[in-house]
């Protein structure tokens, strides 16, 4: 069995947004959870609320590329963490219907690729993917992870790594208490 385009986007989306859930739940213990919405790392970084905003708007646009449709565009409304849950349920249940065939077909397809003001470039789905919507993500959602350290959310690599292979963390007994 080969590797596909699905299995190099819509397996690590899920993963990812099911990491950026669990850290936020744990976030959200906090007696001061509240606080965190304005919470960044530096003061010319984006706080908490936009990185769960671009984690989820580039994942969205990842689905809508392979799957041939026009991304939703969602409201800049994460004002709390039921909002972030809304939003980040509302993109996984797009790419829990992305039709793995569909996916597989379209790496090649090229499209309009907005790199910045006034510059786009037609791009293949699959470069679009792993050079411009997967790094972003990732960065998001480590930066959200970081951004929760920093403000005293007791979370270790086991609550990164939760999402990537959460029975075998559990299995492990990985508790993510490690600050490694």
């Amino acid at each position: 069995m080969s590797f596909t385009l699905y299995d190099g986007t819509i397996v690590p989306l899920k993963s990812l947004l099911t990491t950026l859930s669990h850290i936020l739940h744990q976030a959200e213990k906090l007696p001061n959870a509240d606080t965190l919405l304005e919470a960044r790392l530096r003061d010319d970084m984006h706080p908490l609320p936009d990185q769960v905003r671009l984690a989820t708007q580039f994942s969205e646009a990842i689905v809508a590329r392979l799957t041939g449709r026009d991304p939703v565009m969602f409201e800049n409304d994460l004002t709390s963490f039921e909002r972030f849950y809304e939003r980040i349920d509302s993109v996984l249940q797009s790419i829990n219907g992305a039709d793995k065939e569909v996916v597989n077909s379209r790496g090649d397809v090229a499209a309009p690729t907005f790199l910045g003001p006034g510059k786009t470039v037609d791009m293949s789905a699959a470069v679009f993917v792993h050079s411009i919507a997967l790094p972003n993500i990732y960065f998001h959602v480590v930066t959200a992870y970081g951004i929760l350290r920093k403000e005293g959310v007791p979370l270790g690599k086991g609550d990164y790594y939760l999402g990537f292979f959460p029975q075998t963390t559990r299995e492990l007994g990985v508790d993510g208490g490690s600050s490694e």
